[in-house]
């Protein structure tokens, strides 16, 4: 076998070897849970508080916000580095380290060439309150941080309840829907027997078959919606759409007596909305705390050790220790214009705060309003069903004494399907409303009910 053919065999097995490696890393990276269990509402908020890519991502947003609380601890501590230095040259001259280690060696090197190895240390002794500022600044951000990430749970789990109780209402629809076509598969049965019989003229055959393809194409929507509706669930819940799922609660009404002043209270405590705009409030009052430091001397403590061989003149050490102290006196106004920046995001901070408040305060009433009025309308809903089963009833029985006409029973029969989807429709617009009420609120629990 020649060389030539063996590297063409190498490098085709090793291109292989790199695309499975890639293939399974994207099955890995985009792995996705696949279910097949029947779910409560509760099992489906928990499921997309796991799963939903919201939540990871704000999650990711804290966990990133609280290692910077240990950057800037970090500088308020000693640091040390140690640089190699290899020159030679015609003249001596100052070199510094790389900017990117902190502290920063340099050194004085001659017009021969020399080795030095540097160890640099430094501890701030007074920054007029720059760095304390920073860490204050920085755990401000995360607890706003980690309040954006149960904002975001809040809302992940207010969808997946949502698209849950949308799961069952488009199933009701389809059960009003099934029973009406099934009522008029029935009714065509009797009016083909009738018609054959010579009792019914065929206009009422052909009516009653009309309601029937009527009937069948609003339970094919019905079923299209729910089938929509069970895709929007298994998105909320961040799972597969392949996934199998069967719901195990139900739509229902569920009276609830809250005083909406007492919500309102509850809500500014509750709501990570307001704990996160105070949180941001906190860093930007430490902002201008910061600002206000570069006023102030930064005082440092430092000491220096280097390791020498030089050309001509052998091995050497020796150490340097000290304190820097500097002030700047002059920058063109760069100072006063990074304090007036840092009060002005502080105004905007408090304006911000007021802004929540307000917008907290609004959802609160808005939520509480919106379910005094669902709770009405299922009561006035059921009342409806009541009333168009009892007309359907009694228009059927006079239809068969001959006292009421055919089309009444099919305008009797459509007015009890939208009856029965009109209290669906209540019981989910309760239900929901709810749902937007404990999340105006902010409350803990992030279950369903």
């Amino acid at each position: 076998m020649s060389i030539t053919r063996l590297q063409g065999y190498v490098l085709a097995i090793t291109y292989v070897l790199i695309g499975l490696f890639a293939s399974n890393q994207a099955l890995a990276q985009n792995d996705i849970l696949v279910l097949k269990q029947t779910l409560s509402i509760q099992d489906a908020v928990t499921i997309a508080l796991a799963n939903n890519p919201s939540v990871a991502i704000k999650t990711a947003d804290a966990e990133a916000a609280k290692s910077r609380i240990g950057m800037a601890k970090s500088m308020t501590k000693p640091r040390l580095s140690t640089t190699t230095f290899g020159t030679t040259g015609t003249m001596s001259n100052i070199i510094p380290g790389p900017a990117s280690v902190d502290p920063q060696g340099m050194v004085i090197v001659p017009d021969k060439g020399q080795i030095d190895q540097n160890l640099m240390a430094m501890y701030p002794l007074y920054t007029g309150g720059r760095l304390s500022g920073q860490v204050r600044g920085a755990r401000g951000q995360y607890q706003a941080a980690a309040s954006d990430s149960t904002t975001a749970k809040l809302d992940v789990a207010l969808e997946a309840k949502t698209a849950y109780r949308r799961v069952l209402l488009a199933g009701r629809f389809v059960e009003a829907y099934k029973k009406r076509t099934d009522e008029s598969k029935e009714r065509v049965r009797i009016a083909e027997a009738a018609f054959t019989e010579g009792r019914i003229a065929k206009y009422d055959l052909l009516r009653n078959q009309t309601e029937l393809a009527e009937a069948e194409q609003q339970l094919v929507n019905a079923q299209r919606d729910a089938d929509i509706a069970l895709v929007d669930l298994k998105s909320a819940m961040g799972v597969s759409q392949s996934s199998e799922i069967t719901l195990s609660d139900q739509l229902a009404f569920q009276p609830a007596q809250i005083a909406l002043a007492d919500l309102e209270s509850r809500s500014l405590q509750q709501r990570p909305e307001v704990a996160a705009v105070k949180a941001r409030l906190k860093a930007a009052e430490a902002g201008v705390g910061v600002a206000k430091s570069s006023y102030k001397p930064q005082i440092y403590a430092i000491g220096m050790q280097d390791f020498v061989t030089s050309s001509g003149n052998g091995f050497d050490n020796g150490f340097t220790v000290g304190i820097a102290a500097s002030l700047p006196i002059i920058d063109g106004g760069q100072r006063k214009s990074t304090v007036n920046e840092a009060k002005a995001m502080l105004r905007r901070m408090q304006a911000e705060e007021r802004e929540v408040v307000l917008m907290v305060s609004r959802n609160v009433a808005t939520a509480w309003a919106e379910l005094q009025a669902a709770s009405k309308n299922v009561g006035l809903a059921q009342a409806a069903v009541d009333q168009a089963e009892e007309d359907y009833r009694v228009i059927k029985l006079r239809y068969e004494a001959g006292k009421a006409t055919n089309v009444e029973v099919l305008d009797a029969l459509a007015s009890m399907t939208r009856a029965e989807t009109n209290y669906a429709q209540a019981l989910f617009e309760h239900n929901v409303a709810q749902d937007r009420l404990e999340r105006a609120v902010g409350n803990n629990t992030l279950g369903g009910k």
